[in-house]
């Protein structure tokens, strides 16, 4: 039986992001400067998971930009990769990220976002 890890309670919420490789990770063909986007899946204080047409290896970090429908405030979030899963024969690809950088602010914003959805 799996026990639960998490530590931060996650919420499920769509919300598009744009992402920049600021470290390639194991695979050197994912380059830095590389960009990118996708669409979340769900958010916590710890990170979040997100779908995306393009592969990334585990390792790689990257620069994330995030708007919240209810946050007038961009929030700028680095992230390293933790997690890769493949659909449909390289369709699409869920990536689990973990926030290595956020600014207070930002996590205060995050929570406040997290807690009025229900979180």
């Amino acid at each position: 039986m799996s026990q639960e890890r998490r530590i931060y309670k996650r919420i499920s919420e769509k919300v598009h992001i744009t992402y920049r490789v600021i470290q390639s990770g194991s695979d050197k063909m994912f380059l830095p400067k590389d960009r990118g986007e996708g669409e979340t899946q769900d958010i916590s204080e710890g990170g979040l998971l997100f779908s995306t047409k393009e592969p990334m290896p585990i390792g790689a970090r990257l620069e994330l930009e995030l708007r919240f429908p209810d946050v007038r405030y961009v929030l700028y979030p680095r992230a390293k990769v933790v997690r890769l899963e493949e659909f449909n024969e390289g369709e699409f690809y869920e990536v689990g990220l973990e926030f290595n950088q956020l600014f207070e602010n930002d996590k205060k914003l995050i929570l406040e976002h997290i807690t009025r959805l229900g979180g």
